[in-house]
């Protein structure tokens, strides 16, 4: 039963790859320069024999296929976005957007290369074939270059908050509407694991390791708390830097042991880089 819930749980996870302007403008920088390239040196499907041209004109035509998928990718990504209030997706949601995008893309070439007052549904299912097979690789590509370029800002950010001198005394915990809820030493958290709509917050205190409940996001808190010493080493969980005691190699995954606590924290594939620098400083000390 509970593997039937596993797509249904990933496509509602969020997609948040595209929430930044930069990072939408550098999408449709790399579509267009992808295409543009891809398209005149390797020449996928015979498109130069689709018109009777040749030499600069036919570099022009071929570049306006990328051309086209930019300046719909603009229309969509901004004023669309706008207009239909869009400002964040969830993977589902975000597929159908994409899906709207591949069919605007085919609509446009139709009119501008096709004849949509001839056989019109042919020839969009003909654009719609090939617009989809065009568009899979320069989107594709431009989604890793900004997933990559995210993970390294990330793992630099942390780094840098790690290496801040001083910490707060006092963490201040709010909820979903902003709320304060509750707060805690500093020094006596120990970690945060997501559940459901809610987060648990360990701490130590009066001898024993305690919990608190706070309904929001980890994402959220994890903005919260970001001038202080804890880092985020999994989709679900955050720890106290200060509280770990061992961080080791199990196979071929790390874990963190923390002081007063027996449970064993995962660090994703994501976040390894930065526990296993912290490993080799440890060797080096």
């Amino acid at each position: 039963m509970g593997l039937a819930f596993v797509p249904i749980n990933f496509l509602n996870n969020r997609f948040t790859l595209l929430d930044q302007k930069s990072d939408r403008y550098l999408l449709i920088l790399i579509c267009l320069v992808f295409s543009v390239l891809y398209i005149n040196v390797f020449v996928p499907f015979n498109i130069n024999r689709w018109f009777s041209d040749s030499g600069f004109i036919q570099f022009l035509r071929l570049s306006s296929y990328g051309l086209i998928v930019s300046l719909v990718l603009l229309f969509t990504q901004f004023p669309l976005r706008k207009l239909f209030k869009a400002s964040s997706f969830t993977i589902k949601s975000y597929s159908l957007w994409l899906l709207i995008e591949v069919l605007l893309i085919s609509l446009v070439y139709i009119f501008l290369y096709g004849n949509p007052l001839g056989n019109f549904f042919n020839d969009f299912v003909f654009s719609l074939k090939y617009t989809l097979l065009g568009i899979l690789l320069p989107y594709s590509f431009s989604l890793l270059i900004i997933f990559y370029k995210n993970q390294r800002a990330e793992i630099r950010s942390l780094k840098e908050e790690i290496n801040k001198p001083g910490i707060k005394e006092m963490l201040v915990f709010k909820d979903e509407y902003d709320r304060i809820k509750f707060s805690v030493r500093t020094p006596d958290v120990l970690f945060l694991e997501a559940t459901d709509n809610y987060i648990s917050v360990h701490y130590y205190a009066e001898g024993k390791v305690q919990r608190q409940l706070l309904r929001n996001s980890l994402k959220r808190v994890e903005e919260m708390l970001a001038k202080n010493k804890v880092v985020r080493c999994h989709r679900s969980f955050i720890v106290n830097w200060n509280q770990i005691e061992m961080v080791q190699l199990k196979g071929k995954k790390l874990q963190i042991k923390l002081r007063h606590c027996d449970k064993i924290i995962p660090v994703s594939e994501k976040y390894s880089p930065l526990f296993l620098e912290f490993l080799s400083q440890q060797e080096s000390v």
